[in-house]
């Protein structure tokens, strides 16, 4: 299935996250462009924290959606006559795929994000206040929410 634009580059001069979103591709059968992958890349870690209780709480699910809706507004003003429910519903398939598939894709995702962040605080930013929000949805940060968010803190080198 086709729904987002694709951009590639020549095999030497493919990045560690060009490299793993055609990884990614071959595996999902989705076409999903540079820069939004690096947006599902960055908000990674927010769904590991939401995993790290051992279930995603209705609230935590809430959140997923939204943002779905909201990257799939932002998306489709870029595409004359974008159905926006259906990215919505491609965005919210991916979330839950990632959810469903931590082992498969964690410690590929985390070391492309971490490379792809190192030199901007910006990102490191947004990172970490995502993980908060997400974490935070629920009744409050749980104790696993807290430890997953030291651990990738710690992975990711962000500033806490």
């Amino acid at each position: 299935m086709v729904i987002f634009g694709r951009r590639t580059s020549p095999p030497s001069l493919m990045t560690h996250i060009e490299s793993l979103l055609e990884e990614y591709q071959r595996v999902r059968r989705v076409d999903i462009n540079r820069d939004i992958f690096i947006y599902i890349l960055k908000l990674y870690p927010s769904l590991l924290v939401c995993m790290s209780d051992g279930k995603l709480d209705d609230e935590e699910w809430e959140n997923v959606m939204k943002l779905a809706r909201g990257l799939a507004d932002e998306y489709a003003t870029l595409i004359p006559g974008a159905d926006k429910e259906k990215i919505a519903q491609n965005f919210r398939t991916e979330f839950r795929y990632l959810l469903e598939n931590v082992e498969r894709w964690n410690k590929k995702f985390l070391n492309a994000l971490k490379g792809h962040i190192e030199n901007s605080r910006n990102d490191k930013e947004f990172i970490l206040e995502t993980m908060y929000l997400f974490a935070n949805a629920a009744e409050g940060i749980s104790m696993e929410e807290q430890q997953a968010i030291n651990n990738l803190v710690d992975r990711l080198e962000l500033e806490h």
